[in-house]
């Protein structure tokens, strides 16, 4: 995907990271996700750099995916991005857990998360997934901050903090999710170690996502590729009010010509904007979404009916909810010269918002 390297390089975007805007570009129309979301999460996670690497986690690449997060996901869609050999050595046990049994073969997997545009790839599928299921969750089109939410706590954590933020937004974030709280201070308390209310880490993670998307090399990315300037993401202070966004009824109709049973649920694409921009208006980019609109929907694993679990790692899964054995272990005292051994529990990538900015 060619960049206007002028405007880039006019504005401050390295040659290095033109290209893989143009990376992202690609992996966007293929994977029918929202160019600007992509490059302002990319700029969150690993502010464009494609060996970036979590020094807390097993998190890497351009969008920080920690291992069970990259194994779940190239098993659920890797076949359809030339990867199928991969694909077909990734088991899931009954666990939940992905696993592969030749080391070798599990090493090279992980090993793909350094190549941008599998990562891109990868993300884009995993950010249609989280969207579809946060429309059933949460009623309505998820923001783009909101599918960033999603992107490193599961769907189904950024579906309980939007919803609790709504109905009771001054109940304590950490008592909803301890373990997430211990793992991640700076999220949950303020500098003067107060504990911050449901409302107040959404809109700690809102700006964040903002900052990022408004950041000089957001903005020249999309404007160099797109070819239009974006406007300013709005730096909410609060979640957005379910009564002033349009619902989405879910679980949505899908017409019985467009593809198997199992996407029974899906929700239909002719009413709802699919991982779209910021707020709840339609992407007027139609040949975004053309890829899940055929009658064979290239992803329609991710979107199944049914409790099926999601390819994110138990960790996640179970951080977000109120699991003792995890609080326990998020709170045990931290024994000096490990600050830099991997804690699971630890998902925020840029713990600090720098690359926010």
């Amino acid at each position: 995907m060619s960049i206007d390297q002028t405007l880039a390089q006019r504005a401050g975007l390295t040659p290095a990271k033109a290209e893989i805007a143009g990376t992202i570009k690609q992996a966007a129309n293929k994977t029918g996700t929202s160019f600007e979301y992509l490059v302002s999460a990319a700029k969150i996670e690993s502010n464009l750099n494609p060996t970036a690497a979590a020094p807390t986690s097993s998190a890497r690449g351009l969008y920080q995916f920690i291992e069970q997060t990259w194994l779940g996901t190239v098993k659920e869609a890797g076949a359809k991005f030339g990867y199928s050999n991969y694909a077909d050595a990734i088991t899931r046990t009954s666990s939940g857990r992905y696993e592969v049994s030749d080391p070798a073969v599990r090493a090279e997997i992980l090993k793909l998360r350094n190549d941008p545009a599998a990562n891109a790839a990868m993300a884009g599928v995993l950010t249609q997934s989280n969207s579809f299921k946060l429309v059933g969750e949460i009623g309505r089109r998820p923001t783009d901050s909101e599918l960033y939410m999603a992107h490193f706590m599961g769907a189904r954590g950024a579906s309980r903090l939007i919803n609790k933020a709504e109905d009771n937004p001054n109940a304590v974030a950490a008592n909803l999710f301890p373990a997430a709280a211990s793992a991640n201070r700076s999220i949950f308390y303020d500098r003067g170690g107060r504990a911050r209310s449901v409302s107040e880490v959404y809109s700690v993670l809102n700006t964040r996502y903002a900052n990022a998307a408004n950041s000089p090399t957001a903005r020249t990315a999309i404007a160099a590729l797109d070819g239009t300037v974006p406007t300013n993401v709005a730096q909410s202070a609060t979640v957005p009010q379910t009564a002033a966004a349009q619902p989405v009824a879910a679980p949505a109709r899908v017409a019985a010509a467009r593809g198997p049973v199992e996407l029974s649920s899906f929700p239909d694409l002719n009413s709802i904007s699919v991982a779209s921009r910021q707020g709840v208006q339609p992407v007027a980019q139609p040949q975004q979404v053309a890829s899940i609109q055929r009658d064979e929907p290239i992803f329609r694993s991710l979107f199944k009916a049914g409790d099926r679990s999601e390819p994110v790692s138990p960790a996640v899964s179970e951080l977000w909810g109120n699991n003792n054995s995890l609080t326990a272990q998020a709170t045990q005292p931290k024994v000096s010269g490990e600050t830099n051994r991997a804690r699971p529990l630890d998902l925020f990538s840029d713990p600090t918002g720098i690359y926010s900015s």
